[in-house]
């Protein structure tokens, strides 16, 4: 089978096409946009999801497509729509005319009308490719987390073991469901090798769903030190982090609050069910890289 892969760069990606490699009976594409997708044995080509020739070409003599590539992070609303939208539009318009039969995307547990630009354009995304007429699979992951990860736990990982005092927008009561890396990873590359599994929705979370406030007391815990969390009224934290992206663009976009505090959907039990799906609990998959 042979899959093109977007966002090849990420460390999800990475992995999981190790993993597939490992498993055998898979040839890969990785699409490259601005970081570098190295990986031996696998052709890369450079390409861009607002560029539909790029998409066109890369998709030529594909089997398959999944579909990670994604902006995460912008203070332009539009541009959310623009690349994730239109982006995922432009390759399901490539896959059709290349007839590639197989697309997984994959979404986010923020996938949501209230989890601000971000969540909505994966929403919309979502929305398109059910509509595809292709064999699809969505998965939605939650926070993952694991080695060379920075983003969301990994920075919650970092203040704590930095900070005396962390910062929790308002009352913390709002819920995570941290997922390690390779549990992810697995699931994923389950959904790849099977393929009479079509037109499912998988969240990819983690066994456990738990207050934001209460990450912050268990990470201290495992970490061995102690910590004082500072509640910041929505309001203001809305406000600061207008400010700090307007000042230092890069640093925090507004996006990310509602992201935060949106209502996500991360109950797995429909997931056990299709697939092997058992992740590890938070400590454990701490204790698997610090």
């Amino acid at each position: 089978m042979k899959l093109l892969i977007t966002g090849a760069s990420s460390s999800l990606a990475s992995k999981l096409v190790l993993l597939l490699l490992e498993r055998g009976r898979f040839s890969f594409r990785l699409l490259e946009h601005r970081s570098p997708a190295k990986i031996e044995s696998c052709e890369t080509v450079s390409g861009d999801m607002n560029d539909p020739e790029s998409l066109d070409r890369a998709c030529q003599g594909m089997d398959g497509v999944l579909h990670l590539a994604a902006l995460t992070h912008s203070s332009n609303d539009a541009e959310y729509f623009r690349v994730n939208l239109e982006g995922t539009k432009n390759l399901l318009e490539a896959c059709k005319k290349n007839d590639v039969k197989k697309f997984i995307f994959i979404s986010s547990a923020a996938a949501s009308g209230e989890g601000g630009a971000y969540g909505l354009s994966k929403l919309k995304s979502e929305e398109l490719v059910c509509k595809s007429k292709l064999e699809w699979n969505i998965l939605r992951p939650s926070e993952v987390y694991g080695p060379q990860m920075e983003e969301g736990i990994g920075k919650l990982i970092s203040w704590v073991k930095n900070l005396q005092c962390i910062p929790v927008i308002g009352d913390g009561s709002y819920c995570l469901s941290p997922v390690y890396i390779d549990d992810v990873v697995e699931a994923m590359a389950q959904v790849v090798m099977s393929p009479g599994l079509i037109s499912q929705k998988l969240n990819l979370c983690g066994p456990e769903i738990i207050p934001f406030k209460d990450v912050i007391d268990r990470l201290s815990c495992f970490l061995q030190v102690r910590r004082y969390k500072v509640f910041i009224p929505v309001w203001v934290a809305r406000l600061g982090v207008s400010l700090a992206s307007s000042m230092k663009p890069g640093s925090f976009t507004p996006d990310q609050i509602p992201r935060l505090l949106c209502r996500k959907n991360q109950d797995i039990s429909h997931t056990s069910t299709i697939i092997s799906y058992s992740p590890r609990k938070l400590e454990d998959g701490l204790s698997g890289y610090l």
